[in-house]
């Protein structure tokens, strides 16, 4: 009997424990911004503040009229600020929020709490606001890891926990799950598990309506946190489809979805005077410039490039899923959404750690890890080179993420494995 066999469960509790470190550190960083000498609010820029002003808006003004929220943000530059303030409105002539509403009616609950606490005159900007939706997405971040862990489980038990660990330490969810939670990509990662663990329930058993009417949820908050997403919904439409024979499975998903889906359509008929309205104005898909390499293998953000033990990940994860409808489905999904983001004109995403748009894929690297894991349990020197290459690639993501954090590698040009190095070597010279 082999007795190294188990060798990578055996690193699990190590695992845990580096990624309970890399969460503290990604989390003290932002909040030491807020709590320290120079007060900045956890979030910054444009995205995180729009994806948040819809709180403060509804629940404090109540209305969408993001005016005021644009002129008391301390989120926002100067120069953002009037570039907001001064570009055309709508027809109904409000001011153009173009994310949809679905991180914020996430992060509700925990928003709601610090509005119970907060003093009358509050903005909805103060730091008991933001830390209280800061800690409710890392409570779903972590919910997510979790339900991660179990879907691999479902086809891969012994080595489940390891992939799972290994492929997010070497992924760029560790940014967007700690030190960037004011973006969609944690929830949309979280939101497209949840789905994918409910559909597997039902295909698994009988499962009750909370099952269904929780699927309808996770999937409607799916689409209207990143419109795109609704990509992903492919598998779960399939796995369920032979199982949706009743009218009580039917009334619970149309019953969970139905509150994301009406805040959403009610939300673009204010804010553009349509049920149906495609929020990106001028930005579109530009089919005749396809940067498919680029966005895999390109310094500027190419998601192999950046997270090189990815794609031996992904490889593994198309030979094991080819032969498997979930396997099949989520295959065309990631290949439909690298066709789209290649043709987007922006196809590095601006300010990015990694590729941040290929969130819920980590998942498939994760289950493609696993199944190398499983593969060489019986095999040592795969088993050795593949425990290698997951802590080289491990080190090496980390070190990115102490040089993107502390902004020491550019974060919308292209980095170089040369630029890296030298990044590293000037920091260590110091």
């Amino acid at each position: 009997m082999d007795t190294h066999a188990s060798a990578p469960s055996r690193l699990t509790p190590l695992l845990v424990a580096l990624c309970v470190v890399v969460t503290a550190v990604g989390v003290a960083w932002p909040a030491w911004d807020m709590f320290g000498p120079e007060r900045k609010p956890i979030l910054q820029g444009w995205d995180d503040s729009f994806y948040y002003f819809w709180l403060p808006s509804v629940i404090i003004d109540g209305d969408l009229d993001f005016t005021n929220q644009i002129e008391q943000a301390s989120t926002l530059s100067s120069s953002v600020r009037d570039d907001a303030l001064s570009a055309p409105r709508t027809d109904t002539g409000f001011v153009v929020n173009k994310y949809p509403p679905g991180w914020a009616l996430g992060s509700l609950p925990f928003f709601l709490l610090a509005h119970a606490l907060a003093p009358a005159d509050s903005t909805g900007f103060e730091p008991l606001y933001l830390s209280a939706v800061w800690f409710g997405q890392l409570l779903y971040a972590a919910v997510g890891l979790w339900l991660a862990c179990r879907i691999v489980a479902r086809f891969f038990p012994a080595t489940a926990a390891p992939a799972t660990l290994v492929v997010w330490l070497a992924s760029p969810l560790i940014y967007y799950q700690t030190a960037r939670l004011s973006m969609s990509h944690s929830q949309v990662f979280v939101l497209a598990v949840l789905a994918f663990w409910c559909a597997l329930r039902i295909r698994e058993s009988d499962a009750p309506a909370r099952v269904w009417a929780l699927l309808g949820f996770a999937s409607a908050m799916l689409f209207v946190t990143r419109n795109v997403a609704l990509i992903y919904l492919a598998m779960p439409a399939a796995v369920i489809l032979p199982h949706l024979r009743s009218y009580r499975a039917i009334a619970a998903l149309l019953a969970g979805a139905l509150i994301p889906a009406v805040l959403q359509l009610v939300a673009w008929r204010i804010l553009f005077g349509s049920w149906i309205a495609y929020t990106y104005g001028g930005e579109r898909f530009d089919f005749s410039q396809l940067h498919l390499v680029e966005v895999l293998f390109s310094p500027r953000h190419g998601w192999f490039y950046w997270h090189p033990l990815l794609l031996p990940a992904i490889a593994a994860f198309a030979i094991w899923g080819w032969r498997r409808l979930e396997g099949v489905t989520w295959l065309v999904s990631l290949a439909v959404i690298v066709f789209l983001h290649a043709a987007w004109p922006t196809w590095w995403l601006g300010s990015s750690f990694g590729y941040r748009a290929f969130e819920v894929p980590t998942l498939f690297a994760m289950i493609g890890f696993a199944a190398l894991l499983h593969t060489a349990a019986s095999r040592k020197r795969l088993r050795t080179a593949l425990i290698a290459a997951a802590v080289l690639a491990v080190v090496w993501n980390l070190a990115l993420f102490a040089l993107f954090l502390t902004q020491r590698i550019p974060r919308q040009e292209p980095v170089p494995y040369s630029d890296a190095v030298h990044a590293l070597l000037r920091w260590f010279a110091l």
